[in-house]
């Protein structure tokens, strides 16, 4: 079992509660590593969950944890990084500024409604369906090739540490309610994807929140998926992506299982400031009761 975790939010962004009270519950779990990856501010949008002078302090405070826990777990600063053509990426000053130790790089909004607002995706599925319609004149295929577009876009362009949650446009699809993951134009965007992060040697994560959240049967991304990976080399590592200290581990025994079966043996941790491949082995956690 994977004894980290490299996708978290605390109060700095969306997430519930301080960003020690995440690490306490990681040190009583037993956690090696432990990295937060708060929302980066989206300047000059309406979507950004993080101000710039918030940024400042979820800084400060990341950096004042690592010295306080040091003799306890190694712990990293990050930002989970929307790619918003012409608003937001990883080369933005604001977050080169941040000296982070690692970037997730994400899709969350896919193109703007006539208003300008951007489309995320996520927000409901009220939301999905009328970015389809107003957006993509009801087209499913074309709002799905074009989300994976903007990862390929991200990763070819930016090149961010980790891809995160790959195929989360299939959110709303449980039961392939708006259409089939294994159509040949699916598929194609998903095999054109994965050969752009195999090219530029991202690390892809296994985001298991969609599984403990009861979104989809599976983490992000499903096992057709990982197979896929697995024999194109990319490298991987389980995420939480925890919004509450409760989950910060929430879902790895089944991501372990997952990736065992889909053929990886390895994941990549991030430890003494390094990504260094780590056996991946079905054991179990022991995690102590949260107490807030």
């Amino acid at each position: 079992m994977q004894l980290a975790n490299h996708h978290a939010h605390s109060h700095f962004s969306d997430g519930r509660l301080s960003p020690r009270e995440y690490l306490q519950e990681a040190i009583a779990q037993g956690l090696k590593t432990y990295g937060f990856s708060d929302h980066a501010p989206v300047p000059g949008s309406a979507v950004g969950l993080m101000s710039l002078e918030e940024l400042e302090r979820y800084l400060a405070e990341i950096d004042t944890l690592k010295q306080m826990y040091e003799e306890d777990i190694q712990v990293y600063k990050s930002l989970e990084v929307d790619y918003i053509p012409g608003v937001i990426a990883m080369d933005s000053p604001h977050i080169l500024e941040s000296e982070l130790d690692y970037v997730i790089g994400a899709v969350h909004f896919v193109d703007a409604f006539a208003d300008g607002t951007p489309w995320g995706f996520e927000e409901s599925v009220e939301c999905f369906e009328r970015g389809v319609t107003e957006i993509f004149n009801g087209s499913i295929q074309a709002a799905v090739e074009r989300y994976y577009a903007l990862i390929r876009e991200m990763v070819e362009d930016f090149r961010p540490t980790i891809v995160a949650h790959l195929d989360r446009i299939k959110k709303w699809n449980r039961g392939e309610r708006f259409f089939s993951e294994s159509s040949p134009w699916y598929l194609e965007a998903i095999d054109k994807t994965l050969v752009s992060i195999a090219e530029v040697g991202s690390i892809m994560e296994v985001n298991t929140k969609g599984y403990y959240k009861n979104e989809t049967a599976e983490p992000y991304p499903g096992r057709r998926i990982l197979i896929q990976s697995k024999q194109m080399g990319i490298p991987v590592h389980l995420a939480s992506d925890a919004h509450h200290p409760e989950n910060i581990t929430k879902g790895f025994e089944f991501g372990t299982s997952l990736l065992l079966e889909s053929g990886y043996e390895q994941i990549s941790v991030l430890s003494d400031g390094e990504w260094m491949p780590a056996p991946l082995k079905p054991s179990k956690l022991h995690p102590a009761p949260f107490r807030k």
